[in-house]
């Protein structure tokens, strides 16, 4: 009994923690929350979904190198970690197993523990951007936007956009000469700069690497601004490839 209930939170904890951090991954891809997460648990789990939900990830590379490495540790904690684990535990001194229930309690306190503090916001906004910071390295090394979105409302998304690379239609540019609003249907919320919330958004402000941004629009609208040129180019690939993916699948 106290082999299982250790068994249970240690791989709580850690299957939270992964969907967590994979779910911020893919919103970085240009998925909402709920929908990252729902693609996390059923990759993690092996559960599987239909067509038009897989092509969320099929048709997008980055989104497909995310989707084997969760996969890859769905069949680590089913098949190594706990086999492993529970062989180990078996294989101990029955002294020592009298003792598992110390360890129960403690695991059971860091669970927790652990759940309590996913629910301060201060804290999960700092595990978000420590989050974030690493996928700009691994997912972009280093380099494009981050967008991250946020929420669905009908046709559009509410998304934050993290400017690494001005844009040429913004740099040097107001956002009354920018016009988002006719040119891409974007509506500028919020723009935060050096950790503080600018206090107005006029027809004179300037947009600088660096800026938070919080906007609404269409998604496609967003990524087509914001997204640099040789990105851009590999976005039109991944489409093309899809696309020609789909046509031999039907065949």
């Amino acid at each position: 009994m106290s082999v299982a209930l250790a068994l249970f939170f240690a791989v709580t904890v850690a299957y939270i923690l992964i969907i967590d951090i994979f779910t911020i991954l893919f919103r970085m891809t240009g998925m909402t929350e709920e929908k990252a997460k729902f693609q996390v648990i059923s990759l993690l789990t092996n559960s599987g979904y239909t067509t038009k939900e897989s092509e969320l990830v099929v048709g997008k590379l980055l989104r497909r190198k995310l989707a084997r490495t969760v996969m890859l540790f769905g069949y680590v904690f089913s098949v190594t970690i706990i086999t492993v684990f529970v062989n180990v535990v078996l294989a101990l001194p029955k002294a020592i197993q009298e003792d598992l229930w110390t360890l129960v309690i403690i695991l059971a306190i860091i669970f927790i523990v652990f759940m309590l503090v996913k629910k301060v916001t201060h804290m999960k906004v700092r595990f978000n951007a420590f989050i974030e910071k690493l996928g700009q390295k691994w997912m972009f090394q280093g380099k494009g936007n981050i967008i991250s979105v946020m929420d669905e409302y009908a046709r559009g998304v509410v998304a934050g956009v993290d400017i690494r690379e001005l844009p040429r239609e913004l740099d040097g540019k107001t956002l009354a000469e920018a016009d988002l609003t006719t040119k891409y249907g974007l509506h500028i919320v919020m723009v935060k700069r050096n950790d503080e919330m600018l206090e107005y958004i006029t027809k004179d402000t300037v947009l600088l690497t660096g800026d938070q941004l919080l906007l609404f629009g269409r998604l496609q609208d967003i990524f087509t601004l914001f997204t640099p040129e040789d990105d851009l180019g590999r976005l039109r690939e991944e489409k093309h490839m899809a696309r020609l993916e789909g046509k031999n699948n039907k065949k």
